[in-house]
């Protein structure tokens, strides 16, 4: 019996060195991180959680790009671990964030938002996968709120190449405001509510993510598939761009579009396009589209981020 008591005792108190040892040196990598990093920080911060548990929690943290071009803010951001299983986190994000793209500030809201981390147990802590969930998301910019049933991310590294990673991103159950639908789409022709919106993309960087590193360069980007349905409208998209050293992309994209008439009569209603150029378009696209599906296939350029066909400039990608 004694033995027993003995044996539970120093399994406790090693347990308990571990703990402490562990919480000190994540302290030292916290501050650390905070005091260099180039892209991330916050006011203060806590570490507790003994003795199951690393419990994180960040006050008014901040993230953004090197350019500052893409911002990210929030009141309080919570980080766990089990302190047993120390590779695996989970972040419990505010009810409310802001986001800043490219000066325009966007509030986005969820009761349940949340994302995981796992990266490798070695030296440098590879960034192995990553997910992200919103439940019941709201976007409001300029007193206009758009609400979607869920918002889901993943980040997978490839298993061909380690500096590879698979990214797929779905907004289900859009439902655009109800003053931009009216503007939109004057008429009542298309649903309140888009049916699917997903992007699937392979992101290639110059040596692998690592959790504790800013990120690496970008050195291309294979879109393997972009969809977006709503109504009769479809449109898919395959392509690959590279960003050059300032963040500007460059490649082609290839578009495929369903009642592609359709969409040009929304984009005149919603003032995108004057009446006049969307009668020349029409007559140009008529004769490029499939006579048999309807089906029109455009190849677009993309140089400095601009995005063109032919002589026509269609709008601006932004900046990585």
């Amino acid at each position: 019996m004694r033995f027993i008591l003995a044996t539970i005792l120093l399994a406790a108190i090693g347990y308990s060195a571990y703990w402490h040892i562990s919480a000190r040196n994540l302290d030292s990598q916290i501050s650390a991180t905070l005091a260099h990093s180039n892209s991330f920080g916050a006011s203060d911060y806590d570490l507790g959680g003994f003795p199951h548990r690393f419990d994180l929690t960040l006050h008014s943290p901040h993230l953004h790009t090197p350019d500052r071009s893409m911002n990210w803010q929030g009141a309080v951001l919570n980080i766990h671990a089990l302190s047993y299983q120390p590779h695996h986190v989970i972040a419990v994000f505010p009810p409310e964030q802001v986001l800043d793209l490219y000066g325009q500030e966007w509030a986005l809201r969820s009761p349940d938002a949340r994302a995981s981390l796992v990266y490798e147990r070695n030296q440098s802590g590879d960034v192995d996968r990553a997910n992200l969930v919103f439940d019941t998301p709201e976007i409001t910019h300029q007193s206009v709120t758009h609400t979607a049933d869920s918002l889901r991310a993943s980040f997978n590294r490839s298993d061909d190449h380690e500096a590879q990673y698979k990214v797929a991103l779905e907004l289900s159950g859009l439902r655009p405001d109800a003053t931009v639908l009216a503007g939109i789409d004057p008429n009542g022709t298309l649903p309140p509510m888009l049916a699917r919106s997903r992007i699937l993309a392979t992101l290639s960087y110059a040596e692998p993510l690592r959790v504790a590193d800013d990120p690496h360069a970008l050195r291309e980007i294979t879109i393997d598939e972009m969809g977006l349905i709503w109504g009769d409208i479809a449109i898919q998209a395959t392509g690959r761009l590279r960003p050059d050293i300032g963040g500007t992309l460059s490649g082609q994209l290839d578009l495929r579009i369903n009642n592609w008439d359709e969409l040009l009569q929304l984009l005149v209603a919603a003032s995108v396009m004057a009446p006049d150029a969307a009668q020349m378009a029409q007559m140009l696209l008529t004769s490029m589209s499939d006579r048999e599906t309807g089906h029109l296939d455009l190849p677009l350029q993309v140089r400095q981020s601009v995005m063109s066909f032919g002589p026509v400039s269609l709008g601006r990608l932004p900046r990585f």
